[in-house]
This record gives C-alpha cells, structure tokens and sequence, in this order.
C-alpha cells in the first residue's frame, strides 16, 4: 500500500461585508474540514468552531475509510450536543448552526463526511469535479429539474438551507468513501469562495503548481467579486511521500475567545496557536499565558486597540522554522507579536546567499500583496539557482 499524505494550504478571510469571521477549518496530513457557522446572534462561529473541534476528535480515533465514517456520523452528533449546551445556556443564541464538510485520508482512500452547503472538490489531471451536493432549497430545485444552474446561482433564496447541524434536528449526513492517488488536489471551501465565483475560476487557479499561490488566487477572486461573505479555502495535494507538517486552525476554530466561550469544547493542538482579539490576530507557542492576557485586554482594552490595529498593518517575510521554508508573517518579529499567515515551499537554505541571510534576519513589507510578491521573487531567484547552479551566490545543491 503507498504511503500517501496531503500537503495543504490553508486561509480563511472575513471577507468584504460581515463584521466576524463565522468560518472555521482544519488541515493535517490526513484530515481537511471546513465549517461555515450562521445564525443566532452572531454565533455562529461558535458552532462552526465546535464541529471543528468534535471532528477532530473523532477521526482521531479511527483506522480505516470505512470506520472513521462511523466516527464523523457521530461527530455530528457531538457537535450537535456542544452547540444545545451553549443555547441552553443563553437563549439569545438560539437559531446557531454550521455546515461541516470533511476529507479524512486514509491508505489509498479517502472518506468523505458532508453537511450544507460548504463544498468539496477534487482537481485531477486538468479537470475540476465537485464531491459534494449543496444540501440547500436552490440544489432541490435543480434536482427536480424546476430551475437550471445558471438561474440557482441567482436564486433569492439560494441561501436557504436545507440540512446543518444546529443541536436542536436530527440531521442525515452524507457519507462516502473513494479511491484518490497521487497527484489529486482537493479544495474544501466555504459558499463564501463558491457562491461567487465559478467552477471555471476554481479551476483555473487549482492549475497553478504552487499551493500557496492556488490559494491566494482563489481568496484574490472572491474578493475581487465583491466577498459578500467569509472565505475559507483548503488547498492540499495528495503525496506519495510521507511528510511532516504541524495541523492548523483557521478561522473561528483558532480565535481564543471562541475557545474559552466553550470551556467543554477540547480543541486540537497545533503547532502554532493563533490568538484573536477584536479580529486582530498574533502568534503564540502555548496557551497557559491566555488567561492573564485575556483578562488584561478586558480591562485595558482601549489603550491596547491602536496598538493592535498597528500590529495588524505590519507584514514581514521570514523563515518558518519548524520546517525552513519562506513565509508571510503578519506583526513584528520582536517579542514574538505576530501570526503565521502562508507557507510557501521555498527552502530557504536553497537561496542564493544574499536573499538567504535576508530572509533569516527577516524583512519588512508594507502590506500582504507586497509581502507575497516579494516571495514570488524568491521563488525566481531559488529556481535560477536550480536551473544554473554555477550563478554567484547560489548554494551547492546536492542531487
């Protein structure tokens, strides 16, 4: 049996037009989710986190394709049991629900969990195929043959669904299992990437070589269509390599404040944790500091937030040391105020040496679009170095 594994990119936005990121997700070397929260009273972030949360923990626990399917149907159940508990609890927040759509790769298999109407994709050999069915009254429609693609895409109510999981309904999930192999890409998204732009779009930016690259083109076209809604976006290739890459949160699902507003809730580690304050985000290697930070911010709270809103304008460029590749950084680098946004896969000892020793120092850029196309132009000085290895500076690449 090969030894496959993804290799992801991941990224979710606010977007242009909602005031919180409801959105939540998580990518690992065998596990992709995305959650899209709604509803009551601006809590729906706490449910989509919470799926995150309970799906985690449950295809943690299984082996095989056909067992860990077992394990997301009652991750549902979990999930719907931790969003009750936070209702019964404030009856303002009655109404909360969240999609959930899941790959968990197991040998050369992947098993598939899907709930509403965020979407699962798979990029192969040129040719985008959607996995999942929308569980909304649009899709209904167009499965009786009463309206067409073009007019759901449309549609007044073509954000009404039809299943989530919201603590209150038993909800059916759609389970399956499929082969993949090398070289598959799939993308898990948000309705805030695919209810804007098309499969056309899609495709044409999982056609780019880079992950880091297909991701910020498909977070570039939702913005550029106007981001009504938050976008989140997976992006991971199946490899037959075995790698290692530290799990991340996104979204809702690494915003502290979520976590300790569900103190039942056991969140997953990662390898880096990501804080949020009043939509401001920093970086931090544990949690035990949250505490007395969080609790300071509240009573401090308006001296802190020029503070913060300057940290947050503030780019760099550096190295993400755990696995010594290039990546966009958003904060300052002294006193560790700052949170990993992308990694690219630029190693950085593969450099000439100049770029090499800038990016290890680290160096200031004005905003994100500057910040990744000064890593584009690494990425041309690192494949310069390939293609002629006797140019000054450039390292001594082994074969």
């Amino acid at each position: 049996m090969t030894n496959l594994s993804l290799r992801f990119a991941a990224r979710s936005e606010i977007g242009k037009v909602r005031r919180n990121n409801e959105d939540a997700g998580y990518a690992a070397v065998d596990l992709l989710v995305v959650a899209d929260g709604m509803g009551g009273h601006e809590a729906g972030e706490l449910a989509s986190a919470a799926t995150i949360a309970a799906v985690v923990a449950a295809a943690s626990n299984s082996i095989g394709a056909d067992e860990v399917l077992n394990e997301l149907a009652d991750a549902v159940i979990t999930s719907g049991e931790y969003i009750a508990d936070v209702v019964s609890g404030n009856r303002d927040l009655a109404g909360m629900g969240t999609t959930m759509t899941v790959v968990a790769l197991r040998g050369e298999r992947i098993a598939m969990a899907h709930v509403g109407d965020s979407r699962a994709y798979v990029y192969r050999d040129g040719e985008l195929q959607q996995m999942t069915k929308d569980h909304t009254f649009v899709q209904s429609l167009v499965d009786s043959g009463e309206i067409t693609l073009e007019q759901a895409a449309v549609h007044p109510r073509r954000n009404l669904m039809m299943r989530a999981i919201d603590g209150i309904h038993a909800v059916e999930v759609d389970l399956s299992v499929r082969e993949t192999r090398n070289g598959d890409r799939f993308l898990l998204c948000s309705d805030g990437l695919c209810g804007v732009i098309d499969s056309n779009q899609i495709s044409e930016c999982l056609s780019h070589d880079d992950l880091t690259q297909a991701v910020t083109l498909l977070i570039d076209a939702a913005m550029s269509a106007g981001a009504p809604d938050n976008i989140t976006v997976i992006v991971a290739d199946v490899v037959s390599d075995g790698i290692e890459i530290d799990p991340v949160l996104i979204g809702s699902a690494a915003d502290s404040i979520n976590q300790l507003r569900l103190p039942d809730v056991d969140f997953p580690d990662e390898g880096e944790v990501t804080v949020q304050v009043n939509d401001h985000v920093f970086l931090e290697t544990g949690r035990r500091w949250l505490g007395p930070v969080l609790t300071t911010v509240g009573v401090i709270a308006l001296a802190i937030t020029g503070a913060l809103w300057w940290l947050s304008n503030q780019w760099f460029v550096g190295v993400y040391e755990k696995t010594d590749v290039v990546a966009i950084f958003q904060g300052v680098p002294a006193g560790g105020m700052y949170r990993l946004v992308e990694i690219s896969e630029i190693e950085a000892n593969k450099l000439p040496d100049f770029e090499r020793d800038q990016v290890y120092q680290t160096f200031e850029s004005g905003d994100f679009p500057s910040a990744d196309a000064a890593v584009k132009r690494l990425k041309l000085s690192a494949d310069l170095c390939v293609l002629t290895p006797t140019t000054p500076g450039c390292p001594e690449l082994t074969p």
